[in-house]
């Protein structure tokens, strides 16, 4: 009896071993591994004593056998270069995060692994949730013949797209109502321009505000809604591909007619004065400083927008108040919608010369695991960041975040602040609730001041959050009424490919301005278009073609 009892004990501790070794298959090495890594030191702060060597991520890192080997550390403004000589001197990085243009480089060049074999066997049931989190599509983009040379950090196409933002103080002023129709919206730039809507009697305010510079951007001064409004979804960086009724697939820049009527309409907007004269020279950055400095009513970014804006005109306007509002229809016979691209903020890839390629994967499996799926509050603020102790995600080598964090924070947000509770939210959602409550509650109680900066972090969320007409608000009620068409091309371009779509977006870029500016009559854009066409066009519509039939 007592020997049966040792070989089921010893079985026991036998079972028990493995299990904890193949979860550590997951997540690490049982014999330590040494990575070479590459840091970007933009935006990062140290916390709680932490440095590149010693951190919260780091310790994660060595508890599982995975220890760094640092090549160097450099910021935004000399990451490209220091990468790429690198690169071309053999000794370069392991763990590599990059875009989507320049992953295809690497992967034709042999710089970065092959890993389409190891994903079943490595990824842990929480990474192919993320990774597949979107049916696969940013998947499809990083498919190079076939195969993965990388994983995407996922992202939300809700969070990419424009809406609009509208100073409703001044509709209030002004006794107007938020646009409905582009005519509705025409004359509210109209009245925002020459009727005082500030009521300060100086002629200082313009109703509209784009960027000339970066007129297809998903940043401040985006133009693309004027476009989506008419069924022409050129989208935010002008490349947009969308299906077709008969199940073909085109640039949405071919539908002439729809591109020559929000020409037409921004061109007419543009002669009132009621799109601001200077838009031709306003970088993005410019829009988000005038809409700062309260002499701009309506523009388009995404959800975040209005952010900054929002903080800095209170010093000077208190009352003022920006909200969302949908997409304006332009056309009434017909719904419009808007393009809704596939959405990842970089790609995560591993060297070629790396012995141990599966180490990717088991990285994304560790961060996965703690910052898109925390076990508890105290795990959350360990490794997401507590600005106190510990400097958070920006020291993980692949920073995962859930992909639709933000909008499921929205659904949640209304109950939550109605009922004062927190059942049921996440700590990234709790942190949302707090700062919201923080906000309303002094308005309420009068101690809310435009000056203090504590409340920039709280008003400028109101905006995305909390406000019943806030971003969140405007792009859920688009998902509501099924008004978004989605992306229907979503490969990685080879360089050249790349070098050719890059031209051709600064040929509508230009063409956009021409017309709306008036040094084109809005009949040029059918010579733009046959140009476009022959200019790599005609090309890029059949690459596009052929890969949306080989996904059928």
């Amino acid at each position: 009896m007592a020997k049966k009892l040792l070989a089921l004990a010893l079985a026991l501790c036998f079972a028990l071993s493995m299990t904890a070794f193949a979860e550590d298959d997951l997540y690490g090495y049982e014999t330590p591994i040494t990575l070479k890594v590459g840091r970007n030191t933009t935006d990062v702060e140290f916390y709680g004593g932490e440095d590149w060597e010693n951190n919260t991520w780091t310790t994660l890192y060595n508890e599982h056998g995975i220890q760094l080997d640092t090549l160097y550390a450099v910021d935004n403004t000399q990451a490209d270069t220091k990468l790429a000589t690198a690169i071309m001197s053999g000794n370069y990085p392991d763990i590599i995060k990059t875009t989507l243009s320049q992953y295809t480089n690497y992967a034709d060049g042999g710089v970065i692994a092959d890993i389409t074999d190891l994903i079943d066997e490595y990824a842990s049931d929480e990474l192919k949730e993320y990774i597949y989190g979107d049916g696969g599509l940013a998947l499809d983009c990083l498919k190079v013949d076939g195969r993965l040379y990388g994983l995407p950090k996922m992202s939300s196409s809700y969070g990419k797209i424009p809406v609009m933002f509208i100073r409703k103080d001044w509709l209030n002023n002004l006794g107007l109502e938020a646009p409905t129709t582009m005519e509705e919206l025409m004359a509210v730039a109209h009245a925002f321009t020459y009727d005082d809507p500030d009521g300060d009697g100086q002629d200082n305010t313009y109703g509209l505000v784009l960027s000339g510079v970066d007129v297809l951007t998903s940043n401040w001064g985006d133009t693309s809604m004027f476009f989506d409004a008419y069924n022409a979804n050129v989208g935010t960086d002008g490349m947009g591909i969308v299906e077709q009724v008969d199940g073909t697939v085109t640039w949405g820049g071919t539908n002439a007619e729809g591109m020559k009527a929000a020409l037409t309409l921004l061109h007419e907007m543009y002669e009132d004065g009621s799109l601001v004269k200077d838009f031709i020279t306003m970088t993005s950055s410019n829009v988000s400083e005038e809409a700062g400095a309260g002499r701009c009513g309506i523009f388009c970014a995404p959800m975040w927008g209005a952010m900054g804006p929002i903080f800095d005109v209170r010093k000077i306007q208190p009352e003022a108040e920006f909200i969302s509002i949908p997409m304006p229809a332009g056309l009434t016979d017909e719904t419009t919608k808007e393009f809704l691209p596939v959405a990842f903020d970089g790609v995560f890839c591993i060297s070629s010369q790396c012995a141990n390629p599966e180490a990717l994967i088991k990285l994304m499996n560790l961060s996965v695991h703690y910052l898109v799926h925390p076990a508890d509050a105290e795990e959350y603020y360990r490794y997401y960041g507590d600005y106190d102790t510990t400097t958070g995600w920006k020291l993980a080598l692949t920073d995962t975040m859930a992909a639709e964090k933000n909008y499921e924070c929205f659904l949640k947000m209304g109950a939550a602040l109605e009922n004062r509770s927190t059942d049921g939210l996440t700590p990234y959602e709790l942190d949302i609730y707090n700062s919201l409550v923080t906000y309303i509650d002094a308005v309420a109680d009068g101690t809310y001041d435009p000056q203090d900066a504590s409340f920039q972090g709280p008003v400028g969320r109101y905006t995305v959050y909390g406000d019943p007409e806030c971003a969140y608000a405007a792009i859920d009620a688009m998902i509501q009424a099924d008004r978004f068409i989605p992306s229907a091309f979503n490969a990685p371009l080879s360089e050249d490919q790349a070098d050719a779509t890059a031209t051709l977006n600064k040929m509508t870029v230009e063409t956009i301005v021409k017309i709306i500016t008036g040094s084109e009559a809005v009949d040029y854009y059918d010579t733009f278009l046959n140009t476009w066409m022959v200019s790599g066009g005609e090309d890029y519509i059949e690459v596009a073609q052929a890969w949306h039939e080989a996904q059928s």
